[in-house]
């Protein structure tokens, strides 16, 4: 059996045994290639993993190669090397970033994004993720301008450079909405309103995105009691008027919170005209968006409101 059948059983192999077994043949046959070290790599233990993360870096050179090679650029969807070359950049960019070895997650980051430039891959969680944790505050801005592509862990970035800055803060609490806006329930996982699934079996297909760009943007918001502050109050008052938040406790704290700062009529308001959506049966989505102009324009007059004087 020749490579290309080979590559054809991987295609098709279900289990980390036939994945494990049909990579090391294909190795007997080219020790080099960037498909079999894949193959083995991802069907070791994390441990292993971890250990023998030069494989990864092997299969990247080669798989580099490869795509260097073609003549036309390569259609992500259709091409198997284009694949496996963000497959490979994917494992390896995330697994630094885990053992932070950040410097060196980055560099996979922008190389990976570069070329994931339809995000069909997480290039730009990576990506955002380790210049938050570089501290690289500028090149988050410049990357975001550069950038075709919108994403909501980019946007969460900007917003907590926008903090680290010290940028005005109708800016900060714009970023910080636009954020929220992106993917609503993001920040409820992030301040532990919501608990993260325990494990990937859990996981309901339709929050996958959201768990997985909330895992890589909760420990920069909570790194910091300013960071914690600039996303709680817009994110409760949100979760307030859509019922996200079911704690009795916290919305008796939240309702006292809104009547010491004088907006508790105007929050009950909103929380009315939201309410009068649902009975309509309006879409989920268009209420978020009404809740969302609400947060921003009825109750911020002149950037302030409820977001500087609660929580």
């Amino acid at each position: 059996m020749n490579i290309e059948e080979l590559l054809e059983r991987l295609d098709a192999a279900d289990t980390d045994e036939e994945i494990s077994e049909i990579g090391r043949e294909i190795l007997e046959k080219d020790p080099d290639s960037p498909y079999g070290k894949l193959a083995v790599w991802e069907t070791m233990t994390y441990d292993d993993c971890i250990e023998n993360l030069d494989m990864l870096r092997e299969a990247l050179s080669g798989i580099r190669m490869i795509i260097s090679e073609k003549e036309t650029p390569p259609d992500l969807e259709e091409d198997r090397d284009a694949q496996a070359y963000c497959t490979i950049m994917m494992n390896l960019g995330y697994s630094l970033l885990a053992e932070q070895k950040t410097e060196e997650a980055l560099e996979i980051a922008r190389e990976f994004a570069n070329f994931d430039d339809e995000g069909f891959y997480p290039s730009r969680t990576l990506l955002y993720r380790c210049l938050l944790d570089l501290q690289m505050y500028r090149e988050i801005f410049e990357t975001l301008e550069s950038d075709p592509l919108e994403s909501v862990v980019g946007e969460h970035a900007r917003a907590i450079a926008l903090i680290e800055t010290e940028a005005d803060p109708a800016d900060i609490r714009d970023a910080v909405n636009y954020a929220i806006s992106l993917d609503p329930n993001v920040p409820f996982f992030i301040l532990n309103i919501w608990e993260f699934p325990e494990s990937d079996d859990d996981i309901d297909e339709e929050m996958e995105d959201t768990i997985n760009y909330a895992t890589y943007v909760a420990e920069p918001w909570c790194s910091s009691d300013n960071r914690l502050a600039a996303l709680s109050a817009p994110a409760f008052l949100f979760g307030y008027l859509t019922d996200r938040l079911t704690d009795e406790k916290d919305i008796k704290l939240l309702r006292e919170g809104y009547d010491g700062a004088g907006v508790l009529k105007e929050v009950e308001e909103a929380k009315a005209k939201i309410r009068e959506m649902e009975q309509q049966r309006c879409d989920p989505e268009e209420i978020d968006a009404v809740a969302i102009v609400i947060l921003k324009e009825d109750l911020a007059p002149g950037g302030g409101g409820v977001h500087d004087d609660v929580l």
